[in-house]
């Protein structure tokens, strides 16, 4: 158990002693700052600003309310990314030539839409502490990071990004499809993870900033509440995807995949939702995320609590403090359970449109090389297009702001280096395929 770690300004003492940890501390996702339990016991108040009493069961109960908080956020993002179609390698490719749109569309959707619903928010009496406490937790996550390990970083995961076809939760909604190779792209990650965290002692000290950032938000920095931002950039977003949809229609995407819209199917059988109501739904996803769990979305920090497991003595604990960090707090599991209801809802979406397995997949190497750099990348920068790109974006992050682009222009050349040399639409039909 940490000895003293203060929310607001961080300090790293003592790892996380293990999963017996998940229900008594928590820790940032990202940079995995460990919290201590009364720190973390005001993260499990409840809508009346309350805490909950000290009881064996109540405690129970908050942590129960916890897990399915991020397994139903988990379901909700898994059936958006798949019914935007935006989970499909092709889509993810073809966008990075512009060949597409649709992930574009949802992104900025996305990005909107919870700007909105954070808006509300952070103004309403009784829901303001806990948006403030989200954006406290996020921009915690950048104490080690300045803007070369941000710049640096998201450019490696946009190059990882466009050979695997895919993000860090998407690779969870391929599987729950049933994509050919995602499951080796699932292992690139955690194979990323893993050696990133053998060696991410050595990488922050030879990146750590030496000024670092004394005010990580923009609204912040010109003392500006955050709605007074938010909402007309929000306004901004919708009108570009507007913009987006007028002069690129959905129907030219789903031509590209060969897809094809029944009039006589319910909307959870119809195959394709438009990007950006998959985008809504996403942006809705950070209420029940920042009201219960005091965070914002995220989904690459999930593979280092998986990985970091087998840190479990004092002495490999001293030797890769990063994974020991990983290992125990809800504040790092829960990701854990977003990315498994992140599958069932890909499950259960493909299902209903009977679309499992119709969606073909990168090679094996293209898979594992690209799973490995986006979890390098996405560590080295502390966030994807998850955690930088829906919520740093949405929170006026600084660093967010230049970690997007990075991903793109990494994304962006690396598609048009594959198109360019014949490799980009080699896809395969079954795993194992190379």
């Amino acid at each position: 158990m940490p000895s003293k770690v203060s929310v607001s300004s961080v300090s790293y003492d003592e790892p996380s002693t293990g999963v017996n940890d998940v229900s008594n501390s928590s820790s940032c996702p990202s940079c995995q700052v460990q919290v201590p339990p009364e720190v973390d016991r005001q993260n499990m108040q409840i809508s009346d600003g309350s805490t909950r009493d000290e009881s064996k069961c109540s405690q129970c109960g908050i942590l129960i309310l916890k897990i399915a908080t991020g397994l139903l956020s988990g379901v909700l993002l898994g059936i958006a990314l798949e019914k935007s179609r935006v989970f499909d390698p092709k889509s993810v490719r073809n966008q990075m030539v512009f060949e597409s749109f649709a992930m574009l569309k949802m992104f900025l959707s996305a990005v909107a839409a919870g700007q909105i619903v954070m808006s509300i928010i952070s103004v309403i009496p009784r829901t303001k502490q806990f948006f403030e406490r989200a954006a406290e937790q996020f921009v915690a996550c950048f104490v080690q990071k300045g803007i070369l390990s941000t710049v640096l970083g998201s450019f490696i995961f946009g190059v990882g990004m466009s050979l695997c076809g895919a993000c860090p939760a998407m690779v969870f909604a391929q599987i729950g499809s049933v994509v050919p190779n995602a499951v080796f792209s699932l292992i690139g990650g955690l194979f990323g993870a893993l050696t990133y965290g053998l060696v991410a002692p050595y990488i922050e000290k030879t990146t750590k900033p030496k000024k670092p950032l004394a005010v990580h938000q923009v609204y912040k920095k010109f003392n500006l509440p955050y709605i007074a931002l938010a909402l007309p950039m929000a306004v901004f977003l919708v009108g570009g995807v507007a913009v987006l949809e007028w002069l690129w229609p959905m129907s030219k995407d789903l031509v590209n995949l060969n897809i094809e819209i029944s009039s006589d199917k319910n909307f959870m059988q119809q195959i394709a939702w438009p990007p950006y109501a998959a985008g809504v739904l996403v942006g809705l996803c950070q209420i029940p995320v920042v009201l219960v769990l005091c965070d914002t979305l995220g989904g690459s920090s999930c593979y280092a609590t998986i990985v970091s497991q087998w840190v479990v003595t004092e002495r490999l604990q001293k030797l890769f403090p990063y994974l020991a960090r990983c290992r125990g707090g809800m504040g790092n599991w829960w990701q854990v359970f977003l990315v498994i209801g992140v599958t069932g809802g890909a499950v259960l979406s493909a299902g209903l449109s009977s679309s499992i397995g119709s969606i073909e997949g990168v090679s094996v190497p293209d898979a594992v090389i690209g799973g490995v750099l986006m979890l390098w990348g996405s560590r080295f920068a502390s966030g994807c297009t998850s955690g930088h790109g829906i919520s740093g974006m949405g929170l006026f992050a600084w660093l967010s702001l230049l970690a997007v682009p990075s991903i793109f222009a990494g994304g962006i050349s690396t598609a048009f280096l594959m198109k360019l040399t014949g490799v980009k639409d080699n896809f395969v039909t079954y795993t194992g395929a190379v």
